[in-house]
């Protein structure tokens, strides 16, 4: 038996029950980072997005998507708490409100989680479900930020790492399990009509999740000992205690130097973790094609795996340090990215891959076998209206099965493929240039194409399941690289100052993921997604170069003396 593990036993019954009561907070709202933030919403806005838009929409010679949109909403939502965060933490280390707040930004995200149900019934269904998440985030990003600070307060030090990773595993498979109960009830109703109305149920009931299991928190998780309160703080009061404080903090930083320069690290490394994690349920749908049922299933293996992954990192990291065990999950991120780069839709073979499928039933007569799904975006309704003459035929000739042929294969935005067998035309083919198969005018276009020719193509692994083992991996390395990041910190943190000190790890964090998402959206403005996605791979590479120089001893020392 482990070390960390027998003295986790020898916990008395109370503290152990306020460790579970921690706990499962990360079980409640994780319920939002899997459904609404990772899984459902993402693919959900995105096509409500080109609903209204199209694929893009060029503002001011600039070009959006669905995926850098809903990336420019994350940004926004983290910068408002990344800003306010320390702020309030000056104030909570010397005045009882740390539970007082994680309520108040529970209530808020719950709230407006279960808004998002309404998107439907208002004038601009994408504007209102973005709104919603926006503010929804601002509830989950605020709230984590005075969880974290609890932890400092539960136990010794050399506890830190495995409660850290229960409250990950906690979270893991709370949010799993809402979102197996999401994927069911998506797959049951997907093609009716009641398909929209399920998706937004899944998403309202993400709110009643996150705050119907909060009260578990808020009933059993006391309100950490301030070892040198104030009292009468009226706002004005507050708020110049609070810069006042902030302002000594800034002075101090030369005293923190390690923490400094982890904080640094953390910035790099998470800014790329993060991004990755909000944008890429919509990079699948924007870039992949990769449907809402495949990102759902996706989400929910990474939410199994990652639970029992970030216990092994607790393990590991026993055996050979947080800070190595922190160093080995990031580079499998970078591996992570790599691979994800290169995900591309395999090119129609046979005739049952392309959308448009016409046989010959008669000589010189040709018969629909099948056709696409049409969407009612702009584009699709476009393209419908367009070419109405040939796609309302019943049957077709030689002339006008090569008109479709044509149409497919010239039109600006075609996205489909069109195949012919039987006849004069047999074998006759077609692939619009805005199929999801189509690559090469990107910056790094080569690497999908290299994978796609030696892996993919001849493995026969469609896109949905290079998606689905991406999944599978980065369940592995999620789990480690969330936990040991905040146990390393907490670790370094005195503990009298930890609601100052996560609010600044909170904030780094946040603006982290306020850089990230504005990266996305710039780079695929100017390139495309996957360039995006690199430049998310270099700051991790970054972030891992960083940390070799943080001295966790020489942090920890510091902090006991500040205590």
């Amino acid at each position: 038996m482990s070390t960390v593990s027998s003295k986790f036993k020898q916990l008395s019954k109370d503290q152990k029950r306020i460790i579970r009561g921690w706990c499962m907070y990360d079980w409640a709202n994780s319920g939002f980072a899997t459904s609404a933030g990772a899984a459902i919403l993402p693919i959900y806005f995105v096509t409500l997005f080109k609903d209204a838009f199209g694929p893009e929409v060029d503002i001011l010679g600039f070009t959006l998507t669905g995926s850098s949109t809903w990336s420019l909403g994350v940004a926004f939502s983290t910068a408002l708490v990344a800003f306010s965060s320390p702020i309030l933490g000056v104030i909570a280390d010397r005045t009882a409100i740390k539970n007082r707040l994680l309520r108040i930004y529970t209530v808020a995200g719950a709230l407006f989680a279960l808004l998002s149900f309404f998107s439907a019934y208002t004038s601009a269904p994408w504007a209102w479900a973005i709104g919603c998440f926006i503010i929804a985030n601002v509830g989950f990003v605020g709230g984590t930020v005075f969880y974290n600070s609890l932890l400092p307060h539960l136990a010794s030090r050399d506890l830190l790492d495995d409660i850290s990773s229960r409250g990950f595993a906690y979270g893991y498979i709370g949010g799993g399990l809402l979102l197996l109960i999401h994927l069911v009830m998506i797959m049951v109703f997907s093609g009716t009509e009641h398909a929209d109305l399920v998706t937004r149920i899944a998403l309202g009931s993400v709110g009643l999740w996150w705050f119907g299991w909060s009260i578990w928190t808020f009933r059993t998780v006391p309100e950490p000992p301030i070892s040198n309160p104030i009292t009468g703080l009226t706002p004005v009061k507050a708020a110049k205690f609070a810069i006042s404080g902030l302002k000594k903090s800034l002075r101090e930083i030369r005293k923190f130097r390690v923490l400094s320069l982890f904080l640094v690290s953390y910035l790099l490394f998470n800014d790329g973790i993060q991004t990755v994690l909000t944008i890429a349920g919509a990079f699948a749908a924007d870039t992949l094609g990769i449907s809402l049922e495949f990102n759902v299933a996706t989400v929910l293996i990474i939410q199994f795996i990652a639970a029992p992954g970030a216990m092994l990192f607790s393990i590991l990291s026993e055996r050979i340090s947080t800070k190595g065990a922190l160093r080995i999950s990031l580079i499998g991120w970078c591996l992570l990215l790599i691979m994800g780069i290169g995900f591309a839709p395999l090119k129609p073979a046979g005739p049952d891959d392309f959308d448009y499928h016409l046989k010959e039933t008669i000589r010189g007569e040709y018969v629909l076998e099948a056709e696409p799904e049409l969407s009612d975006n702009k584009d699709d309704t476009a393209w419908e209206e367009s070419h109405k003459n040939i796609l309302t035929l019943s049957t077709f000739n030689n002339s006008s099965a090569s008109d479709l042929i044509r149409i497919v294969s010239e039109s600006e935005k075609s996205r489909f493929s069109v195949y012919v067998t039987g006849g004069s035309l047999d074998g006759s083919n077609a692939i619009g240039s805005k199929h999801p198969s189509v690559l090469g005018d990107g910056l790094i276009d080569w690497w999908p194409e290299t994978l796609r020719k030696f892996v993919w193509n001849p493995l026969n692994i469609s896109v949905g399941f290079q998606w689905l083992i991406l999944g599978a991996l980065a369940g592995l390395v999620l789990g480690g690289s969330q936990a040991l990041a905040r146990s390393l910190f907490a670790q370094m943190t005195p503990e009298k100052r930890s609601t100052e000190f996560f609010s600044f790890f909170g904030f780094v964090g946040k603006a982290s993921a306020v850089i990230g998402p504005m990266i996305y959206m710039l780079v695929t403005g100017i390139l495309d997604t996957r360039a995006a996605v690199l430049m998310l791979l270099i700051t991790i590479l970054c972030g891992i170069i960083m940390l070799k120089w943080v001295n966790v001893e020489e942090g920890q020392r510091i902090a006991k003396l500040e205590e």
